[in-house]
This record gives C-alpha cells, structure tokens and sequence, in this order.
C-alpha cells in the first residue's frame, strides 16, 4: 500500500521513488536495489552495500547472519524457552494451554481483553505463535479449499494493525470464522498500525480454534525488510522482546502464497507472475510506449508449478521472483508488463496478462487485495477484484474498507463485497512504532 488509487487525496500517497533514468539510470538502480539487499545474490550485485543504519539493509544483515532458525526446526526450541516464562500474577485474561484451550470464549475473552489495551502474556505469544508454526508447516505454498453448492467463504484484505477496525469487521460484517463461516485472511495483517501485536494474535488464536476454517496468505508486510521499516518489528519490542522477532518471522515465511477456492478462484496477495526474462536496468530505461511488449511470457506458469515455490524465504527478486510477484505486483490498465512505482524489480501486469493466466489454469477470476481503494473493493481489470479491509488506512486516506463474501450459487462462487468505516481508536498515531517514531525503542 504505497500506491493509493484515486480519489485518495495525494498527500496519503507514500510512493518508493523510481530510479532515475539515463544518465544515471546504473548508479540509481542500485540505490534502488538496495532494498532487497537480503541475499548474498543481491549483496554481490549491489556494490558498495548501503550503510548498515538503514532498516531495510538492516533486515538483510539480520538474515545473512544467522542460520536458518534453528535448521528450520526452531519451533520446538521456543517452546522450551516459553515454558520457562511465567505468567504474570495480576493477569486475569484468556489462559492459553496449548490449542485445545481455544474455544469461544477464549476469542471472546481475546478480543474483549485488547479493546480495553489488556496485554496478553509473553509467555502465551511464544506459545500460541509456536503452534501456528506448526500449522503452517503442515500447508502448501498453494491451498486448495472446496466451497460446496450453497456455502460461503470470506476473503478480507490488509488489516495492518488497525484493531478498532478488525474487532468491529469480526463482529458486525463478517462474523468469527467457523466451520460455518471460513475466512481466509488476505495478508498485510501487520505494520503501520500500533495494534498488530494484537491483530496478529487474534489471528492466531481464531486460527487454532478452527485451522481448517481460517486461512492465511503472506502479503508484503509478513517479511523483515517491510517489519522493520514499517514498525512491527519495533512494537514487538516494546510490547515483548526483540528475541521474539525471530519467531514471528520465521512463522511469516511458512504462510502460505495463495489459495484456490473451489477449483474457481485465485487469490493471492498482489499480482501474479510476471515476465519470463526479468529485465531491468535496459528496459527500464526505455519510455513506457517503448517498453511496451518487450516483458513477455509466453508459457504460463500452472498452479501445480506454484504449489511447489519454495515459500519458506524472505522476499528477493534474484533469488525467488514469483514470491516478489504474490506479494508485490500490481494490475495496470494498459496490456503488458509495465514497472512498478513501489520498488525496482517489481512488475506491474495489464488485462490480457490476467486473461492469459485465468484461461491457462482454467479459472474464473482472482482476488487480491495490496493496494488502498476509496470504496474497499473494485474490479482493477477485468477478471480481477482487488478487496482492502483497512478504513481509512494510516490515520488519513479517507477510504472505505470492505471484504468479499463468495457464496457457491448454482456452482458457480459469486461474489458480494461489504463495506464498512472506520472506527474510534484511542489517541495514538499510526506509524507511531516506526523508527524514530514517538514510539520506537530508543
């Protein structure tokens, strides 16, 4: 969400800066570049490396220097380190024994808890965090969910942090999630809003109470690079522990990418794949009329070929595109690849490259969510809606927000959306978490 659709006044506008073109257009694509300075591809690529202050390089650094938690294991070390935390003595919430104990009342009592700025334990984030681990663990890069003839499934958008307005979407437009009722949350659940501590672990916990009724997809903001610019990682600091980053992390990379919904529906958190030659620097430097045409894909990637991406990774052009493409790209209204705003190695696609990826894996339409729209949803080209559950997102946009009902009629998923305002919060500012905000960690 660094691009808002119009009539988002322009002063919400929070565009990356494009390189500049010729004649600087090389030593500006590394400027650029640096921000996916997380891989030893890239680092060898982008030379100098930008300074260590800067928070995504940062993010970078933090990934090329440690192991792969815990040689992927590292779940099973965090609740041993759990089990050794203690519960506050004064705490009269939820308790959480393992998923078992997640029932109704413990959501309601969740939920009721963070309205009044309760805190839930260390202890139960390790835990619950630990377990949803586990879970997606057990998912595909891909997952397919059937919705039978007269069923329904919820798709909400970006959430980022904003409680006041997800507490009022559970209980006045969508409902809490049942077996009943499925809701896959469309990523983007963190960052920019001071609630995502809380967003996140309502998630979580309605996630354990019926896992084969609530499903995720990572968007952008489920990585470092994002985290640790955007405030996630700092207000899991202030509210816990730095330590605890590592987990959460670790359990952003196991969500997974996309879902089909009845054989019908695909949906993911932004685009879809992009050019088979990812070209930049050259093509970059041409003018848009020019560029037209030279980004092509001639043989359509299938869903069988995504549901063996590697998801377990932070996002890098190099190294993983078709990650970048779920959780980055952007429809246009032109046919064709075209470049992004948001960050270099970045696409944007038009209506035929979405018609061509439907047909091919015989599907009727997608939704994705990813970018702010002034009435919550809208049908970006034809055959794809884009669907934003954050109402006047950070603060200032002016947006509706809204979520997207598919009922199976006849066969066939229809889709209603629902809007909704946004709500009162209490007086802190969103990005308040973000460095050298009021409440970043010193």
């Amino acid at each position: 969400r660094h691009i808002f659709s119009t009539p988002v006044p322009p002063a919400t506008r929070e565009m990356v800066q494009r390189p500049t073109r010729a004649p600087t257009l090389a030593g500006a694509a590394v400027l650029g570049l640096a921000a996916w300075a997380g891989s030893s591809a890239l680092r060898a690529f982008v030379s100098p490396a930008p300074p260590a202050a800067s928070p995504l390089v940062a993010a970078g650094q933090r990934s090329l220097g440690r192991v792969a938690l815990q040689a992927r294991g590292g779940a099973e070390d965090f609740k041993a380190y759990a089990a050794g935390l203690q519960v506050p003595g004064d705490y009269t919430g939820p308790k959480y024994a393992g998923p078992g104990s997640v029932d109704d009342a413990f959501v309601k009592s969740l939920l009721a808890m963070y309205k009044e700025q309760g805190k839930l334990p260390m202890k139960y984030v390790y835990e619950m965090t630990a377990d949803i681990l586990d879970l997606l663990k057990k998912e595909k890069t891909l997952q397919r969910i059937a919705v039978p003839e007269g069923s329904k499934i919820t798709v909400v958008g970006d959430l980022h942090g904003q409680y006041f307005d997800f507490v009022h979407m559970l209980e006045d437009i969508s409902g809490l999630p049942s077996p009943s009722n499925p809701i896959l949350f469309n990523g983007d659940f963190v960052d920019r809003g001071v609630w995502s501590c809380e967003v996140l672990m309502c998630l979580f916990a309605m996630k354990l109470q019926h896992p084969s009724a609530v499903h995720f997809n990572r968007g952008n903001h489920e990585s470092e690079m994002t985290n640790y610019q955007y405030g996630f990682a700092n207000e899991v600091e202030v509210k816990y522990e730095k330590k605890l980053m590592d987990l959460m992390s670790e359990t952003f990379r196991y969500l997974p990418l996309a879902h089909v919904l009845e054989g019908q529906v695909f949906v993911t958190h932004a685009g879809i794949p992009g050019p088979e030659e990812r070209l930049w620097l050259d093509w970059f430097s041409k003018a848009p009329d020019e560029a037209a045409g030279v980004l092509i894909r001639k043989t359509q990637v299938t869903l069988a070929e995504i549901e063996k991406v590697d998801r377990v990774v932070e996002p890098n052009p190099v190294e993983n595109p078709l990650v970048i493409d779920f959780l980055w790209g952007d429809p246009k209204g032109a046919n064709g690849y075209g470049p992004s705003t948001r960050v270099p190695m970045v696409y944007t696609f038009g209506p035929d490259i979405v018609k061509n990826f439907l047909e091919a894996n015989n599907l009727k339409y997608m939704l994705r969510s990813h970018e702010t729209k002034s009435s919550g949803h809208q049908e970006t080209v034809p055959g794809l809606h884009t669907v934003f559950s954050a109402p006047n997102y950070i603060d200032r946009a002016g947006n509706m927000a809204a979520v997207a009902v598919l009922t199976n009629k006849g066969g066939s998923l229809t889709p209603e959306f629902k809007q909704f305002k946004h709500q009162p919060h209490p007086d802190i500012p969103s990005g308040a978490y973000m460095p050298g905000k009021s409440l970043a960690p010193a």
